[in-house]
C-alpha cells in the first residue's frame, strides 16, 4: 500500500489512434457481445445505448432492421488495455512479474495494485462528436460518412465454396486516448516507445475480427506531460533539451517546485523508426 500511495512521478501521454484498417462497431448488444468474446477483447466500438434497436442475424452477419441508438462511437479502454498488455507481455518475454508490477494483480496475497490508466477514445475531431447528438432522436443519416458498412464473402474451410455474405458496420475515423501512469520507471517508458513503434510497423491490432482484416492501428504522440515530484531523479539526464516547464500545471512554493510539469517538446512527438529523434536517443542511451 505504502508504494501505491508513494509518487515519484506520473506520466501522461495523449495518444492519436490512427485505423490503418477499418475498425469494427459493436452495437453494445449484451447477448450478442457475451457471444463474441475475443481474447482479451470483448466488443469493440459501441455506442453508448442500443436499447430499442433491432437486428436480424443471417449466418453470423447483423442486419439494423430499426436504428435507434443514441450517442457516439468509442473504442474501450479495457480494449487499448489489452492489446497494450499483450504487446508488453511479448516485449517482457512473457515475464508475468514484470507485467504485474505495471498492470496489477488480484491474486491472494500477491495483489497489486495497477499503476497503468488507459482512458476511452473517443473521435479525434471534436465536430464529429458533436454531430452524433444533433439528432436527439437516434443516429442522424448524416453520419453515414463516418458509419460505413461493408460486405465479404467467407470461404468454407471444409468445402471451399462461398458461405452466406457478412456484413459489418465500420469506421476509419482517427481517435484520441489518453493513458496515465504512475511512478513509471525508465524500462516501462522504453516498452510504451517500443509499442508505438510496434504500431507504426503494422503490428498491433484490437477489437473483434482481426483475422479477416480488421482493427490495424497506428499510435502516434499528440501531447506528453511528465510530473516530476520535489527531490526525485530524473527519468532521463538532461530533461530541459527535450521537455519544457508548463507553468500553469506546475506547484511552486517560493523558488522550488513540489511538482513540476514538463512537457514534451513537439518536434520530439513524431517517431520515425529509421531515423529516431534525439529525445528517443538519450532515452534508450540511459541505463536504469
Amino acid at each position: 500500500m505504502r508504494e501505491f500511495l508513494r509518487l515519484d512521478n506520473k506520466l501522461i501521454l495523449k495518444l492519436k489512434i490512427k485505423p490503418l484498417s477499418p475498425l469494427l462497431i459493436k452495437l453494445g448488444n449484451k447477448e450478442k457481445d457475451s457471444e463474441d468474446k475475443d481474447g482479451n477483447y470483448i466488443g469493440f466500438l459501441t455506442t453508448e445505448s442500443s436499447t430499442g434497436t433491432k437486428l436480424e442475424y443471417n449466418g453470423g452477419s447483423e442486419k439494423i432492421t430499426e436504428d435507434n441508438r443514441k450517442g457516439e462511437i468509442y473504442i474501450p479502454g479495457s480494449s487499448l488495455r489489452g492489446a497494450f498488455r499483450d504487446r508488453t507481455l511479448d516485449i517482457f518475454y512473457n515475464n508475468e512479474d514484470e507485467i504485474e508490477k505495471l498492470y496489477g494483480v488480484s491474486e491472494g496475497e500477491k495483489a497489486l495494485k495497477t499503476r497503468i490508466f488507459i482512458g476511452d477514445a473517443f473521435l479525434y475531431k471534436v465536430d464529429d462528436r458533436k454531430r452524433f447528438y444533433s439528432d436527439s432522436d437516434k443516429i442522424s443519416e448524416s453520419l453515414k460518412d463516418i458509419l460505413k458498412s461493408r460486405s465479404i464473402t467467407p470461404i468454407d474451410h471444409f468445402s471451399g465454396k462461398a458461405t452466406v455474405p457478412l456484413k459489418f458496420e465500420y469506421t476509419t475515423e482517427n481517435f484520441l486516448s489518453e493513458i496515465t501512469v504512475n511512478n513509471i520507471s525508465l524500462k516501462e517508458l522504453k516498452t510504451l516507445y517500443f509499442i508505438l513503434r510496434d504500431s507504426i510497423n503494422g503490428e498491433l491490432r484490437i477489437g473483434n475480427s482481426k483475422t479477416r482484416g480488421f482493427g490495424q492501428i497506428e499510435l502516434e504522440i499528440e501531447e506528453m506531460l511528465y510530473y516530476k515530484y520535489f527531490g526525485k531523479k530524473e527519468l532521463v539526464k538532461d530533461m530541459n533539451k527535450y521537455f519544457e516547464r508548463v507553468e500553469k500545471k506546475s506547484i511552486k512554493i517560493g523558488d522550488k517546485y513540489l511538482c513540476e510539469a514538463l512537457k514534451l517538446k513537439e518536434n520530439f512527438n513524431k517517431i520515425d523508426v529509421e531515423n529516431p529523434n534525439e529525445f528517443i536517443k538519450a532515452l534508450f542511451a540511459e541505463v536504469e
